[in-house]
């Protein structure tokens, strides 16, 4: 296997980290629709609970997402910018 410059291992890892984030948003999003019917027989705060992830804890999950994706993204930035091939 030939050693990836500086470059090609940022766009590599930042190419994983899109698509996990995309895969963890995607993953939860159809986890929680799929079982909205059954979680709604449960109540939270009066309402049904299948409802209220959908409404309320997806996008919550969602902006949380976004900024774990940005931080991790500032450390990749971050440990390839310290090397002198990047």
């Amino acid at each position: 296997m030939s050693e990836l410059s500086g470059r090609d291992r940022h766009r590599l890892k930042t190419a994983f980290l899109a698509a996990a984030s995309i895969v963890i948003v995607l993953g939860t999003v159809i986890a929680v629709v799929a079982t909205t019917g059954v979680l709604d027989e449960i109540g939270f705060l009066r309402f049904p609970l299948g409802f209220y992830l959908v409404a309320q804890g997806l996008p919550i999950g969602i902006v949380v997402v976004c900024f774990w994706s940005a931080a991790a993204q500032e450390r990749i930035d971050r440990s390839l910018s310290e090397s002198e091939e990047f």
